[in-house]
């Protein structure tokens, strides 16, 4: 199939561009999945395509307090902002200082300049960063924890939200979740037993419940959230699966790279049998396919690293 949809259609993919089946490829199973796993791990660390970004909303609950730092599902790989905790970015009441300029100074947009306007606005933007700052906050994916510098006991509530602006990895595989949990059709929360949701998932998910898909509406606690609509059946103790995003498997980059380390596999297994003659006298030559899937390799690596990383922002920040 010439668009996979996959991963065993990907790996035939990549298996019949290196001749397959009008030749042999000496490359076990294991190894192939070797190899298409550290294509992934690539494309999601350094191609654009292979992550997008999205504001991930986390309730606050005790724990949390406790500990001092929130969890980050494994698909978060960088972090790059959190939301102030004050209301500079929210709605504001007749009393607000922003709420009197609009009211007083720019209440006609065709009459008034809204020059001192946005001056003003840019001034209250500085005294709010002087005086309140940003979130200061430290993050490693593979701890999958959000340390967040600020004082626990005064800047946040339980119950209340921290907005967190992040980058999760587009993953193709179908994932299953730790836990099980049971469905009601009269509600729309969900309990599981033994569950993490609020490490394994993100809001917007569509999670398969044994028979029936749902959307993830908001992730309460590490044992419950909230789904749209409610269930069509009831059903006790189900696995929970998360469907992958089946369209990366045809990435123009990810089949070539992924091809390109397997070809480098082949002539490494080929290179331990180099000068012996087999019947016929065809000699291996497997230091020729290697060498050519190194040169193949470094080309799309700097390709990747001169045109199509990721945004500088994850970076620089």
């Amino acid at each position: 199939m010439a668009k996979p949809t996959t991963r065993s259609e990907f790996k035939e993919y990549c298996l019949r561009k290196l001749g397959k089946p009008v030749i042999e490829i000496n490359v076990d199973d294991d190894q192939v999945e070797d190899r298409i796993d550290e294509a992934l791990s690539f494309f999601n660390d350094y191609h654009f395509d292979g992550v997008e970004k999205i504001y991930m909303k986390h309730k606050i609950q005790a724990a949390d307090v406790q500990r001092g730092w929130i969890y980050c599902p494994d698909a978060v790989t960088f972090v790059t902002g959190v939301f102030p905790f004050d209301d500079s970015s929210s709605s504001v009441n007749m009393f607000d200082l922003r709420y009197q300029l609009r009211l007083h100074d720019l209440y006609d947009f065709t009459s008034e300049s809204y020059v001192s306007y946005e001056i003003t606005m840019q001034h209250i933007r500085t005294l709010n960063l002087l005086f309140s700052g940003t979130p200061q906050f430290r993050f490693n994916r593979h701890q999958n924890k959000l340390f967040l510098d600020i004082d626990w006991s005064r800047d946040l509530d339980v119950g209340e939200y921290v907005i967190v602006e992040c980058y999760r990895k587009l993953n193709p595989d179908t994932i299953t979740l730790s836990g099980t949990v049971s469905l009601d059709t009269s509600s729309n929360t969900i309990t599981g037993t033994s569950t993490v949701f609020d490490q394994q998932l993100l809001e917007k998910d569509f999670v398969t419940f044994g028979t029936e898909s749902l959307q993830v509406k908001t992730i309460t606690s590490p044992t419950e959230l909230e789904v749209y609509g409610p269930p069509s059946a009831n059903q006790t103790d189900v696995q929970m699966t998360v469907s992958g995003m089946t369209d990366v498997w045809n990435d123009r980059f990810l089949k070539k790279y992924a091809t390109a380390l397997i070809k480098l596999q082949w002539g490494n297994n080929l290179s331990k049998f180099a000068g012996i003659q087999m019947p016929g006298g065809v000699t291996l030559n497997g230091q020729i396919i290697y060498d050519e899937a190194v040169q193949e390799i470094k080309e799309m690596e700097d390709e990747i690293y001169m045109m199509g990383s990721l945004p500088s922002e994850i970076f620089v920040g």
